[in-house]
């Protein structure tokens, strides 16, 4: 059996995982997260394969085994990471769970439960581009580590549900350009065809979001009681869908449309009204026209506090209605936000939770950011988007296991420092102001621990300070004469330049 490349002091961690697999399975899982953490090119199952030092003691069909046929299921291994994670958050703090989605872009039409969806990066205003791929609605669960300065706080989002979303186009249809056939034939086209749902099994954004919303929910209820769960998304996930029936300790906190239509809330009913009672009041200003007769009449609030690592002093106010058209029943918080520079557009944002502050409401928002660095790391570092997988279930399983390994990665960070290892970066000269741990530094050291003897040290920590600045060279001298003049005559480099043969 080859050597299991795993720190010692991640044995721990991976032990919260034995309940999700058999013996075997569990092996092979090791294995693969020690493939997928040293793999060097493309995360594909072969690649991982190759990184674990796995060719020539097992069949690469196990590998693929693992993710097509294994019995394991995803929503298990989120609830390891959730008991694993929620020990990080303050308890006399909510749980703030934040929902996304992000595209992996695929380039074989043969891949199962692929479709056309809006490609981001490449659209613009005046032009919108598709590609293929697979879009995934995540769930994370925000923690404070001591990644930050000075070993400070650090927001970081831990993946925990994997979402696919299929979306109504799959794509390598019949057209006039092709002369009425299909560019892609064949029983591997075929049997990715057969997979693809019919419309009536297809599932929106929102629905899926509710989905797994439910689902933390009852771990937090079981594992976490007494806590409330503060879910963070945009306004695709802020709406009837998700907001509407949601479970009791669940709060939805996002982006308020500028135009929204606010009502005031129902009258109560009066002796010998007859009829049904209404269910909403008096048709309210929309947040945009509140602004601007706050602008003329009324008057702002200055508030000072942190968004996105960065201390503001916003002009905002508040107030609370019906936001009929998302939540019929119970009022919601709304907050407008103002830049005083006025270089940016007004802003307004809500909460169901009508007893939050401004300054909660505000920075818990602004928390959603650290989801969007989680898909950038998952898909820069650990190939959240290079498995090319073409069974259905193993499609359903890839890219949620990257989105583990990153969890796997950063609770075992997590866990040095507070055994009292210093996690630190090798100094760049180039990076003068970098004072928090990234994710490519605590890659960096689970790489280098898992292959270390223990005990040695390794240059992953060393120091955590950056080096000190090198004098600034004169512009107007040359370059002989600079090094002529930082060093002494006969050293090797005085001699090199000054025409000295070489040793």
């Amino acid at each position: 059996m080859p050597p299991l490349m795993l720190p010692e002091t991640f044995t721990a961690i991976a032990a919260a995982f034995v309940p999700c697999f058999t013996a075997p399975t569990y092996r092979t899982f090791c294995f693969l997260v020690a493939g997928w953490v040293h793999c060097a090119g493309r995360h594909t199952v072969t690649g991982v394969a190759l990184g674990a030092g796995i060719i020539g003691w097992r069949h690469i069909s196990a590998c693929h085994r693992f993710f097509s046929r294994a019995t394991w299921c995803a929503d298990h291994l989120g609830l390891m990471v959730f008991r694993l994670a929620v020990r990080w958050v303050p308890a006399e703090g909510p749980l703030v769970v934040l929902v996304d989605d992000t595209l992996a872009r695929k380039g074989g039409k043969a891949i199962a439960l692929g479709s056309m969806h809006h490609d981001p990066l490449l659209s613009t205003v005046r032009k919108a581009f598709s590609r293929f791929g697979h879009v995934w609605v995540v769930l994370a669960l925000w923690v404070p580590l001591p990644f930050g300065p000075g070993g400070g706080p650090k927001g970081i989002a831990l993946p925990l549900l994997f979402r696919l979303y299929v979306g109504s186009k799959r794509g390598n249809r019949a057209d006039a350009s092709s002369g009425g056939r299909r560019t892609t034939s064949g029983p591997r086209y075929r049997r990715a065809a057969a997979a693809f749902p019919p419309p009536e099994r297809r599932r929106t954004k929102p629905q899926l979001a509710r989905e797994g919303i439910a689902l933390v929910a009852q771990w937090a209820v079981a594992f976490a009681p007494g806590r409330t769960i503060h879910v963070v998304g945009d306004t695709v996930y802020t709406n009837r869908t998700t907001m509407e029936g949601r479970p009791a300790n669940v709060e939805v906190l996002g982006h308020l449309r500028p135009d929204a239509a606010l009502f005031a809330p129902p009258p109560p009913r009066q002796p010998g009204q007859r009829g049904r009672s209404r269910k909403r009041g008096d048709r309210l200003p929309t947040p945009q026209a509140l602004a601007a007769t706050r602008t003329e009449h009324g008057t702002w609030h200055r508030l000072r506090l942190v968004l996105y690592g960065k201390t503001v002093t916003p002009l905002v106010f508040c107030g609370t209605a019906l936001w009929y058209g998302a939540l019929r029943e119970h009022p919601v918080r709304f907050v407008v936000v103002r830049d005083p520079s006025g270089r940016r557009r007004d802003e307004a944002f809500f909460c169901t939770d009508t007893t939050v502050s401004v300054r909660f409401l505000l920075e818990t928002y602004a928390k959603r950011w650290a989801l969007e660095v989680t898909f950038f790391d998952c898909k820069q570092f650990l190939g959240f988007e290079d498995p090319q997988n073409q069974a259905t279930r193993a499609v359903q399983r890839t890219a949620p296991f990257a989105g583990l390994v990153y969890a796997l990665v950063v609770l075992w960070a997590a866990h040095q420092v507070r055994a009292g290892q210093v996690l630190r970066w090798i100094p760049r000269p180039w990076y003068r102001h970098k004072a928090s741990l990234s994710f490519a530094d605590l890659l960096t050291a689970f790489r280098q621990a898992s292959t270390c003897p223990p005990g040695r040290a390794t240059h992953a920590t060393p120091h955590i300070s950056a080096a000190p600045r090198p004098p600034r060279r004169p512009r107007n001298s040359t370059r002989c004469a600079s090094c002529t003049a930082a060093t002494p005559a006969n050293s090797p480099r005085a001699t090199q330049h000054n025409g000295g043969t070489r040793g």
